[in-house]
């Protein structure tokens, strides 16, 4: 899985490093239709997955530069990474709220989502006092692919199109 993620020079702009993500599954979300949505943002999805790449990816330049987007690549069968993006899906029907994870409120709203990979969900998640920040986690084939830019600057985060588009595109090559 390691020769399918992005890594520097794949992507013009972008400084790409390991970034060792130790998913720790301990956050629960009240009320508990919430849970997948935590669940991701902690980069712990249930069930866990067969094996997990972590990336960072800086933007050098242009109008994201100095922000910051976490890419994770979870290896699963393929009904259970279908069944990971349903879970998010249902979540972001009822869930617009919710407490747990971080000490304050966590509000969650639905975004679009791109076109990428084989199903793709995102959202956002703003935590009491921050900005927003955003997710895109897009399932090629049996592999589901987390992007979660955090909201650095004051205004609402966007999980940058390049990376989604070349990340899928690696992936399937």
């Amino acid at each position: 899985m390691k020769s399918a993620a992005l890594v520097g020079g794949d992507v013009d702009g972008y400084q790409i490093t390991d970034f060792p993500v130790k998913p720790d599954g301990d956050s629960t979300a009240r009320p508990a239709d919430c849970q997948p949505l935590e669940n991701m943002r902690t980069a712990s999805p249930d069930p866990g997955p067969k094996a997990f790449v972590g990336l960072l990816a800086f933007a050098g330049a242009g109008p994201t530069a100095g922000s910051a987007t976490t890419v994770g690549l979870m290896a699963y069968d393929q009904s259970d990474a279908e069944g990971i993006l349903d879970g998010l899906r249902a979540a972001l029907k009822t869930c617009t709220a919710y407490e747990g994870g971080v000490p304050a409120r966590t509000t969650a709203k639905a975004a679009t989502a791109p076109d990428a990979g084989d199903d793709a969900v995102a959202f956002a998640l703003q935590t009491q006092g921050d900005s927003a920040d955003a997710f895109v986690v897009v399932r090629s084939g049996a592999t589901v692919v987390l992007f979660y830019t955090a909201a650095g600057t004051g205004s609402a985060a966007e999980v940058p199109t390049e990376l989604v588009t070349a990340q899928i595109r690696k992936l399937g090559a």
